[in-house]
């Protein structure tokens, strides 16, 4: 629903943002910054004395565990609270990376590698909910997140350079600074974190959960979030394909690495200007433009990648549509949300965003070795119907109502 007149400016909305929305976005960039696991895991797992065919299946056990707590963080939060939740698996995680900083037994540590993995994903279902649930009005939703995920990436990028001030291969100091990295998450979280679900949003009856299985909105969910798998695995093209372009025409990396840097910066100061433009807007136009801007962002990136120009103006197309999209993605599962179950759809979304960036690169690097430059054509034919469908999905269903009335 796009913002009434009256709606206040991006700038008054900034200045209404609470300490708490600034609070959890230090948790998310710090839990991000210690998400080690998620880059090197792969070199980790090879340092032990497994094949790479053991290697890929704990990575498969890892992605398919991280889904399952996607979801299950998402329940549990409604269930108790997303305080709550942030909390305990914070704590697990901290006691699951200072066991494998111990250095301990092969199965040990396959085991313990699998879980911590899985926990990282938890974090982040109950953490959004919180950011929808300090929105108090709708056209607050969109800035919300469009600030948390700059904390988000951020913390993303920071990972693999502090991993390298630290030591790539130095697995057990990089555990020990992920373990202390949790607890200090769980410090702020405790002494920081002030918000509680407004008890309106609890459903209390069979009839009413009936009527919510069967709402337009609720029917609409399961291929959404399908297509939303689909748009991450296209975001995956970026950290996966893309470099392996690259790598075969210039022979390394290092324009890529210009690249990141333009990706982090891009972030940092347009992700909340452009949340300014597109709360005003129904929801499926932003989930469509950033779709296809994404998907066209990559692809002519890597069909111009010998042209260092060109590569650097189609990966700020990529990024800018990812700015557009990411924000409204979450605000899009909020949306959705019957009454009582935001961390839920939250959830929802976080499972689905892990298929795709799992199986994504997969598929992707598969298919440029078996069409090469084709590739890129098929990856903006799937973008284009990314984008159709949430058009089709969304413009008689989200359009007039964006999101529950929480407020």
């Amino acid at each position: 629903m796009p913002d009434s007149p009256q709606s206040p400016s991006l700038l008054a909305t900034i200045r209404s943002m609470p300490p708490t929305l600034y609070t959890i976005g230090a948790a998310a960039f710090i839990n991000r910054s210690g998400g080690f696991l998620a880059i090197f895991g792969s070199i980790y797992l090879t340092s032990l004395a497994i094949s790479k065919e053991q290697v890929v299946l704990v990575l498969t056990a890892a992605g398919v565990l991280g889904m399952l707590g996607s979801i299950g963080s998402g329940h549990l939060a409604d269930r108790f609270s997303p305080k709550t939740i942030l909390v305990l698996s914070s704590l697990a995680n901290a006691a699951a990376l200072a066991l494998l900083a111990t250095g301990p037994s092969l199965i040990i540590s396959i085991i313990v590698t699998i879980a911590a993995s899985a926990l990282t994903q938890v974090f982040l279902p109950p953490a959004a909910a919180t950011v929808a649930m300090l929105a108090t009005s709708l056209p607050q939703r969109t800035p919300f997140f469009a600030l948390y995920r700059i904390f988000l990436n951020i913390g993303s990028i920071s990972s693999p350079l502090i991993a390298t001030l630290v030591g790539e291969t130095q697995f057990s100091r990089l555990f020990l600074y992920s373990a202390i990295a949790n607890l200090i998450v769980v410090v702020i979280l405790l002494t920081g974190v002030r918000v509680h679900a407004p008890p309106t949003i609890r459903l209390t009856t069979a009839r009413t959960r009936g009527e919510l299985r069967t709402s337009p909105r609720t029917r609409v969910a399961f291929p959404l979030f399908i297509v939303f798998a689909v748009v991450a695995g296209i975001y995956a093209q970026y950290q996966s394909t893309l470099p392996l372009q690259i790598r075969d025409i210039h022979g390394s990396l290092g324009i890529y690495s210009g690249l990141i840097l333009l990706n982090s910066a891009l972030i940092l100061f347009t992700a909340l200007p452009i949340s300014g433009i597109t709360r005003r807007l129904p929801l499926y136009v932003p989930l469509a433009m950033g779709a296809l801007m994404m998907a066209l962002g990559v692809s002519l990136s890597g069909l111009f990648a010998g042209t260092t120009a060109l590569l650097f103006v189609f990966a700020a197309v990529f990024t800018l549509g990812e700015n557009i999209f990411g924000p409204i993605s979450n605000a899009a599962a909020t949306a959705l949300a019957p009454p009582g179950r935001v961390a839920t759809y939250q959830g929802y979304l976080g499972s689905v965003q892990v298929l795709g960036i799992t199986l994504g690169p997969a598929i992707g690097v598969a298919g440029y070795f078996q069409l090469a430059a084709g590739v890129w054509l098929v990856i903006i034919g799937v973008g284009a119907a990314c984008s159709a469908l949430f058009i089709v999905l969304l413009r008689h269903n989200l359009a007039a109502r964006p999101g529950p009335q929480h407020e």
